[in-house]
């Protein structure tokens, strides 16, 4: 979540006040945790796999977040901020999707921020179960958004740690599990409280460096690859 935080920072001030559209939202966390912000004037978020009952689970939480489980009833050219966090591998036709989204959904001079597992070459039966189409590479993901008329501003990579251990997931596939059905990584993680804190807490450091760095200019490879772009105005 800070890692998210710190990139709509980088774009908040050329912004005012802003208008959150989150598609993919799950359960509706970082449109809560967005909603806390000042500068943030109200927060849309929408997940075609959330039943009616859990659209009206989650608008109670919180007046200054509507959500929605159909991109149909979502007003269009309102938002100046459009989040896709982890979505694209998801679809199919992913050059597609995010050009109707960015023309539909995303007002001129808005910014839009894309998060993506990185590096096709790691992509693994782990892939395959949370139903991910491809991974991506850096310069994939900032082709795919130039191609959609957005202005690249930063790009880069989270989860410094984790690439590593999905890289000897994947050999260890690769070698010697072919054929068995074993999922493993963070959807397998069942560690209890404490490490799940302190692993939580490791990663937060590493990508608060990641981010840091990036504004140097150096680029330290991770698990996810990331861009905050602009439409023109």
């Amino acid at each position: 979540m800070h890692a998210i935080q710190s990139m709509i920072g980088s774009v908040a001030k050329g912004l005012g006040i802003i208008r959150i559209l989150d598609l993919g939202c799950g359960d509706g966390f970082i449109c809560q945790e967005l909603s806390r912000r000042a500068d943030v004037q109200l927060v849309d978020g929408v997940d075609v796999n959330l039943t009616e009952q859990e659209v009206g689970e989650l608008q109670r939480k919180n007046d200054k977040v509507t959500y929605y489980n159909a991109y149909r009833a979502l007003p269009p050219g309102h938002y100046n901020l459009v989040l896709l966090l982890d979505v694209l591998e998801h679809v199919q036709e992913d050059n597609r999707f995010l050009a109707e989204v960015v023309d539909r959904y995303l007002e001129r001079g808005g910014n839009l921020i894309v998060t993506v597992p990185a590096f096709p070459g790691l992509y693994s039966r782990h892939d395959a179960y949370l139903a991910h189409y491809r991974r991506y590479g850096r310069k994939q993901l900032v082709q795919l958004v130039r191609d959609s008329n957005l202005f690249c501003i930063r790009s880069g990579y989270l989860f410094l740690s984790l690439l590593p251990i999905r890289f000897a997931e994947v050999l260890r596939e690769r070698i010697t599990d072919r054929g068995k059905e074993r999922i493993r990584g963070i959807g397998g993680w069942t560690s209890g409280k404490s490490l799940t804190l302190v692993a939580a807490a490791i990663l937060r450091c590493e990508n608060r460096l990641s981010l840091f760095l990036n504004s140097l200019g150096v680029r330290i490879p991770g698990l996810t690859t990331w861009v905050v772009c602009k439409k023109p105005a």
